[in-house]
């Protein structure tokens, strides 16, 4: 009814339009507005999501929330404009076929750079790994410095800078000393010799731990009895520490002092020993 009178109208200025061809008009006109307005609409809801969880700590969020931007509208709107021409009437048929080899082909040649983009994005948001967090991967202990859209920038111990890529850091085990608080605990062990008095051996080591600098409050020393070893009685001693980035540090500055208080109460630290019986046979003369 209302495409009908339409028809009637603009018959009146001469223009002679079939109000069928007219109503189809309308029609895929209406499909076009509603594909670009639901383009709009997931591309609006997309960087919302995104900057809610960059919450723009810093300017480098502000870049990458552009960055993300733009590869976000790149997604959305290029499918969502051919999708409205061909609504609108237009067959791209031979278009889509072409362009969808093309585009296999790109995604294959680009797995690598979007699973690494991905993962940026996901590191980002889920934040359990940030700038100046200490992590530990392949044996390695690293400190981030930045994370970027290919790669994470570290720093190793030797001052020198590593790129890690994102997807490594997402799809392999990464010990995070840093995700919840900065507590580490330091291991060392000593051996002492069977002749030692326990009694002794324990006060000593305690004391020891309780003398180290700048040990954590919130965790005490532990001195465990670990073992009996072949050539040594073991012990296992442990300290809290709040910055793990110093832990090899320490644990060098432990065994030192371990060494020293152990000499001066005259215990002796054992070393492998091997004790060899020979069997006396006196040779007996032949007649």
């Amino acid at each position: 009814m209302v495409i009908n009178k339409l028809a009637e109208w603009l018959s009146s200025f001469g223009f002679m339009i079939d109000s069928d061809r007219l109503g189809l008009v309308f029609t895929r006109g209406l499909h076009v507005l509603i594909i670009l307005l639901l383009a709009f609409w997931l591309y609006r809801v997309t960087i919302r999501f995104i900057a809610f969880h960059f919450k723009l700590r810093n300017k480098e969020d502000e870049v990458a929330l552009h960055i993300y931007s733009a590869v976000v509208r790149t997604l959305v709107f290029i499918p969502a404009i051919l999708l409205a021409i061909h609504f609108a009437g237009i067959d791209l048929t031979a278009v889509f076929t072409t362009g969808g080899l093309f585009a296999l082909a790109i995604a294959f040649a680009m797995k690598n750079v979007a699973e690494n983009l991905v993962a940026g994005l996901m590191l980002r948001g889920e934040q359990t790994i940030k700038p100046g967090d200490v992590l530990e991967t392949d044996g390695l202990m690293v400190r981030v410095k930045k994370i970027g859209f290919r790669a994470t920038i570290v720093r190793t111990k030797d001052e020198k800078d590593m790129l890690i890529p994102n997807a490594q850091l997402i799809q392999s085990k990464v010990a995070n000393y840093t995700y919840r608080d900065p507590l580490c605990r330091v291991w060392t062990y000593v051996g002492v010799s069977y002749e030692s008095d326990l009694k002794l051996v324990r006060p000593v080591l305690e004391k020891v731990c309780a003398a180290m600098p700048n040990i954590s409050k919130h965790h005490a020393p532990e001195v465990l009895l670990s073992e009996f070893g072949a050539s040594s009685i073991n012990y296992r001693i442990s300290i809290w520490i709040e910055n793990p980035w110093d832990s090899g540090v320490v644990k060098s500055a432990l065994n030192e002092a371990i060494w020293w208080a152990l000499k001066e109460a005259d215990i002796t630290i054992a070393y492998p020993q091997l004790d060899v019986h020979v069997d006396y046979c006196p040779i007996q003369q032949l007649p």
